[in-house]
């Protein structure tokens, strides 16, 4: 799953095939597309040893080159409030939970404002509470306009997603509403 990940988002290309994005070949296009994509992997990419505010912020002087202090502020604001992290932005990141900690992980990604996220099993460890809210949290930032593609083994709240690929010895075995899965299997 996270091999499929990688090709989708272009970290790690496909060697037979083809993918599309409206269209429009990725690859021969991914300098173009990756401006427009988020990828955040199973594991955390956020230094531990900082306060979350200033983990973002050195993400975003890598992710916004050309933003402006305020800018930058502005950036990570919005971030820190889109994943509900504001209240700990000036923890240490290793001071926070699981979950906490692949919020932020999803705040770095969120700065450049990705309209094509990549998740890589964003509920992991976490608790069924979390998990649970995880799923609720990424379904209000697709509801902001994003399409978010995520591997995940939880299907417990798994109805958060307008479409779900059900994969079966490296095979697409179900592709559709997730409401219209129970039947077709």
């Amino acid at each position: 799953k996270s091999t499929l990940m990688k090709a989708l988002n272009g970290y790690e290309p496909a060697t037979k095939g083809q993918l599309l994005i409206d269209g429009q070949d990725l690859y021969s296009r991914l300098d173009m597309y990756r401006t427009e994509m988020g990828y955040v992997p199973q594991d955390d990419i956020i230094h531990r040893e900082l306060p979350v505010r200033l983990a973002l912020w050195y993400a975003a002087k890598l992710r916004l080159p050309d933003a402006s202090n305020r800018e930058i502020d502005k950036a990570i604001d919005d971030a820190l409030s889109a994943v509900e992290m504001t209240e700990h932005q000036n923890k240490q990141v290793k001071k926070l939970s699981g979950g906490q900690r692949k919020r932020v992980s999803i705040a770095s990604e969120l700065l450049a404002q990705p309209t094509l996220f990549f998740l890589d099993e964003p509920t992991s460890g976490l608790d069924p509470g979390l998990e649970k809210k995880m799923m609720y949290d990424l379904k209000r930032l697709a509801d902001q306009g994003r399409t978010i593609v995520l591997v995940t083994h939880a299907t417990t709240n798994i109805e958060q997603c307008d479409y779900v690929a059900f994969m079966a010895y490296g095979r697409l075995a179900y592709y559709g509403p997730p409401k219209e899965a129970p039947a077709f299997f």
